[in-house]
């Protein structure tokens, strides 16, 4: 999956506001983790020495690996493609599954995501970024007609697949996940890695596209909790896009939009402040019991109960 180990080798501040120190912050205190394409370690180190965590890394370079067993309990090499990787692991509860940037490399990425939640007992929790492939850089990039590959960034040539907010959280929910917090790292419309490609657009695209809510953001970030019955996803990042196209409707433009759309949209945002208020509110109760002292010493049998076959 990683080709190139200095790439992903470096060290990462816990108390910055990249995407890892991000990451490492949603996992949080004194959990069980398992992340996948843990490259070089580098936020491994970060989820022992200042977390607390104990961490199983899987990777399937083997210089990186060697870089990331101090900062583990145990390493595996394997490759996430191969169905058999869980195979390899210790057999120890796992309270956390970490996936920063590696489901855009894998061929069945939902697979994947299978397995790390029949991994996962009650209550585990699944920490992901990916990149947008929404960005406006790239969009700026199609109007060029161009979609360049570069050895790292966005268009990074061993990405295989490509995630926006909508379809990322939608896998996720049907990989038995519900999505509890998103988060994105926005670092602008006009990132460097594109700035020729809006040399080339007019002055009033330029605006509208970097005002575009969907392609500001360079990365997103889920927070999932395992659930029996996930139901669908809802986009909010998706649903600012449609507000916004609908304000920027005007004249003739209005005609183009489905009858009741801007009801819609506004039935929509409100259904999505009441379901973010009722999230937040189980989040907190849920947070206060899964981060006790009695929640985690219980965590070997729930584990055990989880494994156990049905009856009949």
């Amino acid at each position: 999956m990683i080709s190139n180990t200095s790439r992903y080798d470096y060290e990462l501040d816990p108390h910055g506001d990249t995407t890892g120190a991000r990451l490492c912050r949603l996992v949080g205190h004194d959990r069980r983790v398992l992340e996948l394409g843990c490259a070089a370690g580098a936020m491994s180190a970060v989820l022992r020495k200042h977390y607390g965590c104990a961490v199983v890394g899987v990777e399937q370079d083997a210089a990186a690996l060697e870089s990331a067993r101090p900062y583990c309990e145990t390493v595996i090499q394997a490759n996430l493609d191969d169905e058999t990787w869980p195979s390899q692991l210790p057999r120890k509860p796992i309270d956390t599954v970490l996936a920063a940037d590696v489901l855009e490399h894998l061929r069945d990425p939902f697979a994947c995501l299978r397995q790390a939640r029949d991994l996962l007992g009650p209550g585990g929790e699944l920490v992901v970024s990916v990149p947008n492939i929404a960005h406006a850089g790239v969009v700026a990039a199609l109007l060029n007609n161009d979609f360049p590959y570069r050895d790292t960034g966005l268009l990074d040539r061993t990405h295989i697949h490509f995630f926006t907010s909508l379809t990322l959280g939608s896998m996720l929910h049907q990989a038995g996940f519900q999505v509890i917090h998103t988060e994105t790292v926005d670092t602008g419309a006009q990132h460097p890695e594109f700035h020729a490609y809006w040399q080339g657009l007019p002055d009033a695209t330029q605006k509208w596209l970097a005002d575009w809510p969907v392609g500001r953001p360079y990365q997103i970030i889920m927070q999932a909790r395992v659930a029996e019955n996930a139901g669908a996803y809802i986009d909010s990042l998706g649903a600012q896009s449609l507000a916004w196209l609908q304000q920027h409707q005007t004249g003739s433009d209005k005609a183009v939009l489905p009858p009741g759309q801007a009801q819609s949209v506004q039935v929509l945002q409100d259904a999505l402040k009441q379901a973010q208020t009722r999230a937040d509110n189980a989040e907190s109760a849920l947070n206060a019991i899964t981060r006790s002292r009695s929640w985690r010493i219980t965590a070997p049998l729930r584990w055990l109960v989880g494994k156990r076959p049905p009856r009949g």
